[in-house]
């Protein structure tokens, strides 16, 4: 299975100097869903070990992998990763904000 152009520049991105041939089988059959390859990716942040991590827990509860890419520790949505890496920025996730 290929992976979404963005997904595969992302991951050639964030892992320069690893095999992203087998990065990019792990992560296929980690999940079949590119909004979940989105958050392992993003998520792990140029990070192997826990890219792998991810990859293991999106086959346990996808849930938990898709809070780590796109929530922050306040459970705001920051990121829609049903959409490209460029388009899923949530604008204004907090709210309008008055000073």
């Amino acid at each position: 299975m290929s992976l979404q152009d963005d997904i595969a520049q992302r991951l050639r991105d964030e892992f320069p100097g690893h095999d992203l041939n087998k990065m990019s089988d792990r992560l296929s059959s980690a999940s079949s869903t590119p909004r979940l390859q989105r958050c392992i990716v993003f998520a792990s942040r140029g990070n192997s070990d826990y890219f792998n991590y991810l990859c293991d827990l999106a086959k346990i509860d996808y849930r938990d992998v898709i809070m780590a890419g796109e929530y922050d520790r306040f459970d705001t949505q920051l990121y829609d990763f049903n959409l490209p890496f460029d388009q899923a920025t949530i604008p204004a996730p907090y709210g309008a904000r008055t000073i």
